[in-house]
């Protein structure tokens, strides 16, 4: 059985990762397509600095705290893990596993991977890629663990910029139907060739 495909999405912090992680999880449902898994939105206190991430559900809605300033988790940087984010974690790619078209998960890097179960569960979607999935990754991937760097840019990889995110926006459409080509063709998922 080939690997399904696999859409990556890169760059530095606040270039709009997530935001085109929604974007994909919008168009593909437009086209159709169940999507699941989470993205991970910052959280911000009132006066402005932010003071953690959640996980959000892209299924049923559902959140919960991945990590903040307050915590009392694993320290990753100047955040503490929930000690109950993993299994929100995990629940929410077992659901996507067994209701997805399309599996979105933003993001992998060093505050994910510390969770142990996290870091098996993604390598093995990985490795199989039994459904299509679009993955945002920490732009320091490569260097801080360079085996989920390999197996998360084995397909297309986009390096989201300050100056070609518009460009990349542009393209939604186009990346949507790509993504979901084989798990949707029934409903509309036959894009074009892409070339990144």
């Amino acid at each position: 059985m080939r690997a399904a495909r696999l859409l990556a999405i890169t760059g530095r912090p606040g270039v709009g990762k997530t935001t085109l992680a929604l974007a994909l999880a919008d168009k593909a449902k437009e086209i159709g397509c169940k999507v699941g898994g989470f993205v991970t939105p910052e959280i911000r206190t009132a006066a402005g600095p932010r003071w953690g991430f959640k996980l959000k559900d892209l299924h049923d809605g559902d959140e919960h705290l991945l990590a903040s300033v307050d915590s009392t988790g694993v320290r990753v940087g100047k955040y503490r893990l929930d000690p109950d984010a993993e299994d929100f974690l995990l629940s929410v790619i077992t659901k996507a596993l067994s209701l997805a078209d399309l599996v979105v998960i933003d993001e992998v890097g060093p505050m994910e991977l510390s969770l142990k179960g996290f870091r098996e569960a993604i390598r093995d979607l990985l490795i199989r890629r039994p459904l299509p999935m679009a993955i945002t990754f920490h732009y320091r991937l490569r260097q801080s663990d360079p085996q989920f760097y390999y197996l998360i840019t084995r397909d297309k990889v986009i390096e989201l910029t300050e100056h070609n995110r518009d460009l990349i926006k542009a393209r939604l459409d186009e990346l949507a139907r790509w993504l979901v080509d084989e798990a949707c063709s029934d409903k509309g998922g036959q894009g074009p060739a892409l070339h990144t």
